[in-house]
């Protein structure tokens, strides 16, 4: 009997650290981001979306991601080019090492490169335009 109780407080222990460890891989990830993307824009109508970032012939587009809030791993913000702002949400993987968002009619999926660094991937298909691009955002120190 004692030994079963021994067992189950062992037990119990490591559970409950492997769950600390859990959560100390998620990283902050609150804060402004300096974004640099390349890619381009498909038209699918006569002329790009009026929150379409990318407009025809664009190859590179500069922005900042800022992370306004994280609730653990739920994070909210808004991503600003010139062409203007969009909120965005998003939510970052168990293991701390990716974070999937959305915005307004789009979605990334970023690599959580190190504490300062991320890497991305950018889509969007809609009936006015399409959207690929890859992009690598600092944070701003």
């Amino acid at each position: 009997m004692k030994c079963t109780a021994l067992v189950a407080t062992v037990l119990s222990l490591l559970l409950s650290s492997s769950f600390a460890l859990a959560e100390d891989k998620i990283p902050s990830l609150v804060g402004k981001w300096d974004v640099e993307t390349k890619g381009g824009v498909m038209l699918n109508s006569d002329k790009e979306s009026s929150i379409t970032h990318w407009t025809p012939g664009q190859n590179v587009l500069n922005g900042q991601l800022e992370i306004i809030s994280q609730d653990d791993r739920f994070v909210k913000g808004t991503y600003t080019s010139q062409r203007g702002s969009e909120k965005i949400i998003g939510m970052i993987s168990s293991d701390g090492k990716f974070m999937y968002s959305v915005d307004v009619d789009g979605f990334v999926d970023w690599r959580i490169v190190g504490k300062d660094k991320l890497e991305g991937v950018y889509r969007h298909a809609k009936p006015s335009d399409s959207v690929v691009a890859i992009g690598i955002a600092k944070r701003q120190k």
